[in-house]
């Protein structure tokens, strides 16, 4: 009976199995396993760990409590608005930035995924 797979002896003397005589299920388990290895590290890829711009994150400025150089570190708010913001305070939602004079409905819709507004009393207001 004839071997299926075509031997070499290599010069230190061990037995060779040539790459093209490996059995296909041999080959389809390999193809499983690297399908298989592709798609956990696309699971682990960076677009799954983007920061989300949720209340919570550190790049959102609390209206309330936000100190005029936080305030002031959002896009298109100088130190006048800053200030205006704060003498506003309150705001019970984000969204009340508009009645600040100075905050159009566009601008504060544009300001909105980057500021909160956290209930409370902040120790300073409290005097």
């Amino acid at each position: 009976m004839e071997s299926r797979y075509r031997r070499k002896r290599k010069a230190s003397g061990v037995m060779a199995v040539e790459p093209q005589h490996v059995p296909w299920w041999w080959q389809a388990l390999a193809l499983l396993a690297l399908i298989a290895a592709g798609a956990g590290v696309l699971q682990e890829a960076p677009v799954h760990h983007r920061p989300s711009l949720v209340a919570d994150s550190p790049t959102c400025v609390d209206i309330n409590f936000g100190s005029a150089a936080e305030l002031d570190s959002l896009p298109r708010i100088g130190p006048a608005l800053a200030k205006a913001i704060m003498a506003a305070r309150p705001f019970s939602k984000p969204e009340d930035i508009e009645r600040v004079k100075g905050i159009s409905p566009a601008m504060a819709g544009r300001l909105r995924p980057l500021i909160q507004a956290a209930h409370g009393r902040r120790a300073a207001d409290r005097r």
